[in-house]
C-alpha cells in the first residue's frame, strides 16, 4: 500500500512537470535547471538516522564551500532494515521513474548497503553515472568488485584499534562486554566482528543484550569492576538495529559501572569515552572533493583513484576526566573533544597585549634604572670635579694672598726673634729678673701659637678632601677667615668693621666650604676697591638672622658695584667683571650655597659698591 501511495505521488509529479515543460517558461527553466550539476546521495538506513544527518551536512557544506557554481543535491534513503528484501526492487522502480527525466551526474552511496544496492541495480538505473562511495572499510571495498567508474572513500571504523586502545588505557581490565547492532537469536559475534577473538586480546570477551533498553540499562549498572564496555553498531548491511540512536547511548552511559568505547564518532559527546575512527565531517569532505574532481573532468572514465583514510583517537575530554585518565596516557595524536578553553585560548588577544605591557613597562623601568644610575654617576662625577675645582680655586686665592699672609706669618716670627734677642741680652748682661724674662717667654709663645694659627688656617683651606659635615658657629668661621686676609686689607688699605650678630643659631654644613665662600666674597670685594681712593676703601662683613629662620652673612664693599647687564648673570660660569678674572669663584659659591640649602645674592648699594649675602638653614631647618 505504502509503495503504491509513493509511485501514484511520483506520477503526479511527473505529469506536472511534463505540463510545466509544454508553457512558454518551461524551456527557460529547464535549461537552467539542467545547466546545475546533480548530485544523488544514497544513504543506508533510515533519514533520521544522526550517522546520515552528519554526513549530509558535512558533505553539503564541503560542496558550496569548495564550489564555483551550485550544486543541486538530492538524498534518498534505503531503510533497507526496516523493510524486507523486495523493498530494494520497488526502490529501484521508484528511482527510476524519479530521475529518469534528469538524472545525476554523480550518485554517492553512503554505507555498505547503500553500495551493494548500487552496483546490483545499477545497470537498470544509471549504467553510465559514475559512483562515489563513502563509509566503506578498506577491507570491505577490496572484496567487491567495483566495475567501471566507481571510486570513492575508504574509511576506517577501527575496532581492534578500539579495543587494544581501550585495554591499554584501562590496564587492569578482566572482562569486555560487547553491545553489536545486531539482533535476534541467530547472532553471530564470530560472523559480525571476526577480530573480537580472546586469544588475540588476552581477555574474557562477552555479549550484552540489546533489547529491550531498560534490561540493558539495569544490566549497564551491574558491570563488574575492571570492565569495559565496546559499542560496535553497524553502518548499514547488517539485520536489526543497525545504529543504536545517540539518545539512548547517553542513557547507557550515565548507567553504566564501565566506560564504554566505540568506533563511530557520532557518540562521542554522548557519554562514550572515545573511538579510534575516521572523523565522519572529514568523511565527507573528501566525498565532496572526489565528487568536485569528477564534475571538472570531461571524460567520464578519468575518476580520481579511491582514497582512503586513516583513523584518528578522538575523546571526549569530560570523559576522559570522569573515568581518572591523564592527557599524557592519551596518543600524541590524539582529538580531545569538549575541552574547555584554557585561559589562554580564551582570552590570548587579552594576555597578549598585557604582556607586551609588562614588557614594555619592564623595559621601561630597566631604561629608567639605567638612566637614575648614569645620572647618579655623573653627578658623583660632577661633585668629584666641583669639588677640585674648588680646591684649584682655594689654591689660587691663597696664591694671591700670598703677601698678606707672609705679612700674617712675619709679623709674629719678628715678634719671636725680638724677644728672644732680648732675652739673650739679659743673659749676657748678668741680669737675672725672672719676672722679665718669664714675659719674654710668654710673649714668644703668644706669637708662636699666633703664626701656628694662621698656618693651619692656610692648611685648612688648602685641604683636598671630601665633604665633612659638622655643627658650625657661623660667626667664628667669619672671624677666622679675616684673620687670614687681614694683612690683605693692611695692604691695601682697606677699613674693616665687623657687625657679628650674638646668639645666633648654629648651622649644618663643611667648614672649610663654607670659608671658601666668605674667603672669596671678601677677596672680591678687595679687588672691588682697588680704583677706590684711600680714604674710601671701606667693607663691612656683618652676620645676623633673616626671614624663614636662616643664618644671613653679608659683604658689603664701597667699590664700583656691579654693571647692571651682569648683575643677572654674575653666578654664572666664566661670567666676570675682573679684568684677568675665570668667572668660577661665584659659580662656585653658589653651587655650594645651594648643596648646603641656602641662597646666595648681590645688589648694588644706594651710594656705592655691592654688596654680597648668602644665607643658611639654621641648624633645626638643616638637620630636616
Amino acid at each position: 500500500m505504502f509503495i503504491a501511495l509513493l509511485l501514484m505521488a511520483l506520477a503526479r509529479e511527473s505529469a506536472a512537470f511534463g505540463a510545466a515543460a509544454e508553457s512558454p517558461a518551461a524551456p527557460a527553466q529547464a535549461l537552467t535547471t539542467q545547466a546545475l550539476p546533480r548530485v544523488l546521495v544514497l544513504c543506508s538506513g533510515d533519514r533520521l538516522l544522526p550517522v546520515n544527518e552528519l554526513f549530509d551536512a558535512s558533505l553539503r557544506r564541503a560542496l558550496e564551500s569548495h564550489s564555483e557554481r551550485p550544486i543541486d543535491c538530492s538524498g534518498e534513503f534505503l531503510d533497507e532494515v526496516r523493510f524486507p528484501v523486495r523493498f530494494q526492487e520497488r526502490m529501484r522502480d521508484l528511482l527510476r521513474v524519479k530521475y529518469d527525466t534528469h538524472p545525476p551526474d554523480v550518485i554517492v552511496a553512503f554505507g555498505p548497503a547503500s553500495l551493494d544496492f548500487c552496483l546490483e541495480f545499477r545497470p537498470q538505473l544509471f549504467p553510465e553515472v559514475p559512483i562515489v562511495f563513502a563509509a566503506i572499510g578498506a577491507d570491505g571495498a577490496d572484496r567487491l568488485e567495483l566495475g567501471n567508474r566507481v571510486t570513492g572513500v575508504c574509511s576506517m571504523f577501527d575496532g581492534p584499534g578500539t579495543l587494544r586502545l581501550a585495554l591499554r588505557l584501562h590496564p587492569r581490565t578482566q572482562q569486555v562486554f560487547v553491545l553489536d547492532g545486531s539482533a535476534g537469536p541467530d547472532r553471530s559475534r564470530a560472523k559480525a566482528w571476526p577480530w573480537l577473538d580472546e586469544h588475540a586480546f588476552g581477555t574474557t570477551i562477552r555479549d550484552l543484550p540489546t533489547r529491550p533498553l531498560p534490561q540493558l540499562l539495569d544490566t549497564l549498572t551491574q558491570l563488574p569492576d575492571h570492565s569495559l564496555v565496546l559499542l560496535l553498531p553497524t553502518l548499514g548491511g547488517g539485520e536489526g538495529n543497525d545504529l543504536v540512536p545517540p539518545e539512548a547511548v547517553e542513557r547507557m552511559t550515565r548507567a553504566s559501572r564501565a566506560p564504554i568505547y566505540t568506533i563511530f564518532d557520532i557518540y562521542v559527546g554522548s557519554g562514550v569515552v572515545g573511538a579510534v575512527t575516521t572523523p565522519m565531517d572529514v568523511i565527507g569532505r573528501e566525498t565532496a572533493e572526489a565528487i568536485l574532481e569528477i564534475l571538472s573532468r570531461s571524460d567520464p572514465d578519468a575518476l580520481p583513484p579511491v582514497e582512503i583514510l586513516e583513523a584518528k583517537p578522538l575523546f571526549d575530554w569530560r570523559q576522559v576526566q570522569r573515568w581518572g585518565l591523564r592527557k599524557s596516557q592519551l596518543p600524541p595524536d590524539s582529538v580531545l573533544l569538549f575541552r574547555a578553553p584554557s585561559l589562554w585560548r580564551q582570552h590570548y588577544r587579552l594576555f597578549i597585549m598585557l604582556g607586551s605591557l609588562l614588557l614594555l613597562q619592564s623595559g621601561l623601568i630597566l631604561a629608567l634604572v639605567l638612566q637614575s644610575r648614569r645620572r647618579r654617576l655623573a653627578e658623583r662625577e660632577e661633585l668629584q670635579r666641583r669639588q677640585e675645582l674648588a680646591h684649584m680655586t682655594r689654591v689660587a686665592t691663597m696664591g694671591e694672598l700670598t703677601a698678606s699672609l707672609a705679612h700674617e706669618i712675619n709679623q709674629p716670627l719678628t715678634a719671636i726673634l725680638t724677644n728672644a734677642q732680648a732675652a739673650q741680652s739679659l743673659l749676657e748682661a748678668g741680669d737675672t729678673n725672672l719676672e722679665e724674662i718669664q714675659e719674654i717667654l710668654a710673649d714668644i709663645a703668644a706669637d708662636d701659637e699666633r703664626a701656628g694659627e694662621v698656618i693651619r688656617r692656610m692648611r685648612t683651606l688648602l685641604r683636598k678632601g671630601v665633604s665633612e659635615l659638622a655643627i658650625l658657629d657661623v660667626n667664628d668661621l667669619v672671624t677666622e677667615v679675616v684673620g687670614l686676609v687681614r694683612g690683605e686689607m693692611i695692604l691695601h688699605n682697606v677699613a674693616l668693621t665687623l657687625d657679628l650678630s650674638p646668639d645666633l643659631p648654629r648651622v649644618h654644613g663643611d667648614r672649610v666650604q663654607l670659608q671658601q665662600i666668605i674667603l672669596n666674597l671678601v677677596v672680591n670685594a678687595i679687588d672691588a676697591m682697588k680704583d677706590v681712593s684711600g680714604g674710601m676703601r671701606r667693607m663691612t662683613v656683618r652676620t645676623g638672622m633673616g626671614k624663614h629662620r636662616v643664618v644671613q652673612v653679608s659683604i658689603v664693599d664701597s667699590g664700583g658695584g656691579i654693571p647692571e647687564e651682569s648683575r643677572e648673570r654674575i653666578f654664572e660660569p666664566f661670567v666676570t667683571t675682573k679684568l684677568h678674572g675665570l668667572g668660577l669663584g661665584l659659580s662656585i659659591c653658589r653651587s655650594i650655597i645651594q648643596s648646603h640649602g641656602g641662597r646666595i645674592e648681590c645688589t648694588n648699594n644706594a651710594d656705592r659698591g655691592a654688596t654680597f649675602s648668602f644665607t643658611l638653614p639654621a641648624e633645626e631647618e638643616a638637620k630636616r
